[in-house]
């Protein structure tokens, strides 16, 4: 199988970015949220090498470490079925941690850094955009045929329309500008509805599409904006749109709100259809790597033009990234060539359950272990310790040395094209039911997730078996959950399917009722659990001077520890009897983990049905210095 790699020497790229940056942030009021940048057309838009910097500026501003390069990566995660950071206190974290368990403080800093950034790069943006159509260059571009120029113009375009879209997802409607602009009138300026900001911008994508390059033509390849990216990116906003959001309850404003789905909805999915469509049928990327295989050079720097990643953010070595230190398997600081990792971001205990035990994503998604200071992998398994197997140091064929922390330089895989099959076949779902297309797009990527031999059961029959169009909504569900552990898309994908609340309340009481069987209860649909599962460190077959675990108790519950292996507690501990009140509770981490929504004093009286309050407040700062034009609702009347 031939692979088509585009060589991606970050050197150079980084070269233009941090000159260019350091053209642009010289002047201080740049860094201003809504500022005057200063430049003139004339200066910086002449020839297309100047083009070119403009653009890698914007990419610039992207991976800091309030945007992209960390805070967009996993600090705004919140926990669901798949991922999941056990919170253990009711009382609020001053550092805002609690993001994760639906209870935001719009005093934050984090929500503040991260707004600015992100206006940051819109402004830039906008300044680029007004420089390139007013440049001589572009106005004497062929806008029949594709060129460099109009490959930055629309590429430049793609990434502001794609952090709007990430604004949108964290704070609703937000204030939205495609206009250079300076001075107070800024701070006078309210927000926009997000509907409207959705339909500007899928309308924006469409008249470049045209005129933009696939990656396979890019210096670069994936780690910038191509036209399959542009196709892409116009099918999520378009799922966006046509899906469900939050929204403040007219009749009580300082209530948690109401889901909404906004108006021709069914014209938004045929949209996704269209574009999404594009993408499959040009074939300009598949699923040729085996997973395991794409992770892997994931990990070593190397992404093909052709293959799953449709868009990835360049982040560069001893700079910047969080993926294979924060994200990934975590590492103890020793005498060995990897240096440490942290392993923040966790999966759920109860996801590495959910998959096929022939699923070959399970584990190169959940790895239910961490590395000691010998590199000897260690039991690390529980309610919400399970690490993310995608990423790891110890992939690396050239480790980054015992210096290196957080900058990996390992890229972020903002879209891929399994996330395109299954948004079509979501898409063509809603419209048609399981048509043969969207079968088919499901069935590419379950082949993937199985081993040939299996290919009848796991995808022939498992995607002909879903024959109405809800037990094939359920399938995506599912699959999403499976393909994209980690790469915190669940939160996007439960929102806009309205099955937020829903997957909240039955993962709040799943935790709960496997405590309670593994403990002896009785618990009505629910046979057993693990209550425990057992382990043992053999050799490594690929390395005489480590160990790994042997883990028993995964593929097949296991009701006695095996001769030889050690008891790992695992469901058994999350509900127990509580000293202080003498009786038995779940765990502290169920109990307050997703708190701002269900938690262990509101549970009896919430509902399934009932919005959750997924968004966040707009930071306390961004109301004041907006003088009025902006306020929060959904309850945060602070």
């Amino acid at each position: 199988m031939k692979l088509n790699y585009k060589k991606m020497n970050k050197k150079i790229l980084y070269s233009l970015l941090l000159s260019f940056a350091m053209f642009f942030t010289s002047c201080e009021n740049y860094l201003e949220v809504q500022p005057d940048t200063g430049f003139s057309t004339a200066e910086v838009f002449k020839s297309e090498k100047d083009i070119q910097s403009a653009v890698a500026g914007v990419y610039t501003l992207m991976l800091t470490d309030d945007a992209y390069s960390s805070r967009l990566a996993f600090v705004f995660n919140m926990n669901t079925d798949v991922e999941m950071s056990g919170v253990t206190t009711n009382t609020v974290n001053v550092n805002g941690s609690d993001l994760a368990c639906y209870d935001p403080k719009p005093y934050w800093t984090t929500l503040n850094s991260t707004w600015n950034a992100m206006y940051k790069i819109i402004n830039l943006s906008n300044d680029v955009i007004e420089g390139i159509e007013q440049s001589d260059l572009y106005k004497s571009a062929s806008k029949d045929t594709p060129s460099a120029v109009t490959q930055l113009y629309g590429e430049v375009k793609t990434l502001r329309a794609m952090v709007y879209l990430d604004m949108i997802r964290i704070w609703g409607d937000v204030v939205f500008r495609t206009k250079s602009s300076s001075g107070d009138e800024n701070f006078y300026v309210g927000v926009t509805d997000r509907n409207d900001i959705l339909e500007f911008l899928i309308d924006d994508l469409k008249s470049v599409e045209p005129l933009m390059q696939y990656a396979n033509q890019l210096d670069y390849g994936v780690e910038r904006a191509s036209r399959s990216f542009n196709q892409g990116l116009i099918g999520l906003l378009a799922l966006t749109r046509g899906g469900w959001t939050l929204r403040p309850d007219e009749n009580n404003p300082a209530s948690i709100g109401q889901m909404v789905r906004g108006d021709n909805y069914e014209m938004y999915y045929d949209t996704a259809i269209e574009y999404l469509g594009k993408v499959i049928q040009d074939q300009h990327h598949d699923l040729k790597l085996s997973f395991r295989d794409f992770w892997v050079k994931q990990n070593n720097w190397e992404t093909p033009v052709d293959d799953d990643v449709m868009f990835s953010l360049p982040l560069l070595k001893n700079s910047a990234g969080q993926y294979a230190y924060y994200l990934g398997i975590p590492i103890t600081e020793g005498n060995h060539p990897y240096g440490g990792a942290s392993g923040n971001l966790s999966l759920c205990g109860t996801y590495l359950y959910s998959f096929d035990k022939q699923d070959v994503r399970r584990d190169m998604t959940c790895a239910p272990f961490s590395y000691n200071e010998n590199l000897n992998q260690v039991i690390r398994l529980d309610l919400a310790r399970l690490a993310v197997a995608k990423w790891s140091k110890l992939y690396m064929n050239d480790p980054l040395g015992s210096t290196s922390s957080s900058g990996t330089g390992v890229n972020f895989p903002w879209m891929r094209f399994a996330d395109v099959l299954l948004m079509y076949a979501e898409a063509v779902n809603e419209r048609f039911g399981p048509r043969n297309d969207a079968q088919e797009c499901l069935k590419r990527v379950r082949r993937r997730a199985f081993a040939e031999v299996n290919w009848g059961e796991k995808v022939e029959n498992y995607v002909n078996s879903k024959t109405t169009k809800e037990s094939f909504f359920q399938a995506i569900m599912d699959e999403r959950a499976w393909e994209f552990g980690g790469e915190s898309k669940r939160k996007f994908d439960l929102a806009r399917w309205n099955k937020f609340g829903e997957v909240i309340y039955n993962q709040y009481h799943k935790l709960i009722n496997w405590g309670k069987v593994a403990n002896g209860a009785f618990v009505p649909g629910i046979d057993q659990v693990p209550g425990s599962v057992y382990w043992k460190n053999i050799p490594d077959p690929n390395n005489a001077a480590r160990t790994i675990l042997d883990i028993q108790g995964i593929d097949e519950i296991l009701q006695a520890r095996p001769a030889g292996y050690t008891e790992q507690v695992f469901a058994t501990s999350w509900y127990s009897l509580n000293n202080e009140t003498a009786s038995y509770e779940p765990r502290n981490d169920i109990k307050w983990s997703f708190r701002g929504f269900i938690n262990f004093n509101n549970a009896s009286s919430v509902s399934p049905n009932e919005p959750l309050r997924y968004l966040c407040p707009y930071p306390s700062k961004v109301i004041t210095d907006h003088r009025g034009a902006i306020k929060n609702y959904y309850g945060f009347n602070y």
